[in-house]
């Protein structure tokens, strides 16, 4: 079950802003959810939690509707536990995020813990060994989220099989560059900005996810 969830338009949700309010967010993944994206990253940095946790649980509900998969950034995986039963799969994290042995033991054998390898195929191997059930590699292209991100190379992935866990690409993908990124053997394309766009326009949103899920779809 972990790992048939991880494939296909990961999308990431736009961090809180002036015009991404967290009203115009939920509308955004509305939009995505519309649009047919069913994989969805809540990263939101800097949140006070309380408020964070009441933002997720808007997710949580939505996702749900959908059918959709919702994983947690910057969630310690000590609060899924007011998930319980929803949309809310698992955590993401990052390497100055709580330890992969720690989630994985909180969480249990059924959740997903995602964990972000940068451009180093051995942050990958112990985090399988750690208990992961994907690893992502990025930033593939320049990231305007992420501008000062290391840079990865397409050989992580045709590496990473032998893991046996599936490999989320991540940083400046667009649509042109996602069959590239599946050829070479990335299960995911994990995407921010090229999905969501840099404003609130949930109409825009949902004609642009039906081409991220058509693209990716084309390719497998």
């Amino acid at each position: 079950m972990r790992g048939q969830l991880i494939r296909g338009v990961y999308a990431i949700t736009p961090e809180r802003s002036a015009i991404w309010t967290p009203d115009a967010i939920v509308d955004c993944v509305a939009a995505a959810l519309e649009g047919g994206v069913r994989l969805f990253q809540c990263r939101q940095k800097n949140w006070e939690q309380t408020e964070l946790l009441e933002f997720v649980g808007e997710l949580n509900a939505l996702c749900q509707k959908y059918d959709a998969a919702l994983i947690l950034n910057d969630v310690p995986s000590a609060e899924f536990s007011k998930f319980e039963g929803g949309a809310v799969v698992g955590v993401h994290l990052g390497k100055t995020d709580e330890a992969i042995n720690m989630a994985r033991s909180r969480l249990g054998g059924q959740r997903v813990v995602g964990a972000s390898c940068y451009n180093q195929f051995e942050l990958a191997e112990q985090a399988v060994q750690h208990g992961a059930s994907y690893v992502a590699f990025g930033a593939m292209y320049p990231s305007g989220t992420k501008p000062k991100a290391v840079r990865a190379e397409l050989e992580l992935f045709s590496r990473a099989r032998a893991l046996g866990v599936p490999a989320v690409a991540i940083g400046g993908i667009t649509l042109e560059r996602v069959p590239e990124l599946m050829n070479a053997g990335a299960h995911a394309v994990a995407v921010v900005n090229g999905l969501f766009g840099m404003e609130p326009d949930a109409a825009q949103v949902c004609s642009v996810a039906q081409q991220w899920v058509d693209v990716v779809n084309e390719c497998t």
